[in-house]
C-alpha cells in the first residue's frame, strides 16, 4: 500500500490520500487511481514532489505486475420488512393501503 507524505508545520506525517494535483502530475486519472488502490483525498490541494515521484514509481510497478483491484460485486438487498410490505396495520397506514 502506498501512503502520501503530508507536511504539518515542521513535521512530515502520512496523510489520508494523494491530492488531485499530485495524481495529475503523475499522469494518473482518478478512475485508474481507484483501480490501482491508490488512496485519494479530495480535501487536499497541495502537491509535493516526493509524492509525485512515489506515485510514478508505484504506478509503473503496478502496471508491470498487472496489479488491479476488481470492482466490488453488487449484492442483492435483503427482503423488506413486514411493515414496508404492508403486512401489519401500521405498515398499511404508512403505505396508504387502508381503504
Amino acid at each position: 500500500m502506498i501512503a502520501p507524505i503530508v507536511k504539518r508545520g515542521s513535521k512530515n506525517s502520512t496523510g489520508r490520500g494523494f491530492s488531485i494535483d499530485e495524481l495529475k502530475e503523475a499522469g494518473i486519472p482518478a478512475g485508474e487511481a481507484i483501480h490501482l488502490s491508490i488512496p485519494f483525498d479530495p480535501r487536499r490541494s497541495t502537491s509535493y514532489p516526493k509524492n509525485v515521484e512515489a506515485l510514478k514509481k508505484w504506478s509503473k510497478q503496478a502496471k508491470e505486475y498487472g496489479y488491479r483491484v476488481s470492482k466490488p460485486k453488487q449484492e442483492n438487498k435483503g427482503a423488506k420488512g413486514r411493515a414496508y410490505r404492508g403486512l401489519t396495520s401500521s405498515g398499511k397506514k404508512m403505505r396508504a393501503l387502508n381503504k
